[in-house]
């Protein structure tokens, strides 16, 4: 099971700023396989693999205290990393052609999420690793997801 959180720390030119980060496991369901593998895709900048918004981006719902973050990723990118979009049957609700390959969610404290910027990082672990010390570690480059850009 994906695990989010939201902690400062992520973000090492600006470590006192909450980052919502997400950790998923490459070995373990579809949704978290296919997320992981996206990283091989991404172009490479700031220490991080960044995922263009035009292929993919993280939507974020915030109901008092319970943040949903939800993946999507339209079916070309998910098949630059050999990933069968039609094994994701969910659609975004922002745009029906992007394939929702993942969704987590955690309790969250509502000021301290005021406070994030608009993406997710995404880190790869197994579950074994606790999600703060990958988001801590500063050794794994996080896969940056933003959010859907306005049209």
């Amino acid at each position: 099971m994906a695990r989010l959180l939201v902690r400062p720390g992520v973000d090492p030119d600006e470590p006192e700023v909450p980052v919502v980060t997400l950790v998923v496991d490459p070995d373990g369901p579809p949704g978290e396989r296919a997320v992981a593998r996206l990283g091989d895709y991404c172009y490479e900048g700031d220490g991080a693999f960044h995922l263009l918004p035009t292929d993919g981006w993280v939507e974020h719902a915030l109901d008092g205290d319970r943040l949903e973050v939800a993946v999507a990723v339209y079916p070309f990118a998910l098949g630059q990393v050999d990933v069968d979009a039609s094994a994701f049957p969910g659609r975004s609700a922002v745009d029906p052609e992007a394939a929702m390959v993942l969704r987590a969610e955690c309790a969250v404290d509502p000021e301290q999420y005021a406070l994030t910027p608009p993406l997710t990082a995404v880190f790869t672990a197994g579950p074994d690793r606790a999600p703060d010390e990958v988001a801590a570690d500063g050794d794994d480059w996080p896969i940056v997801l933003g959010l859907r850009p306005e049209r």
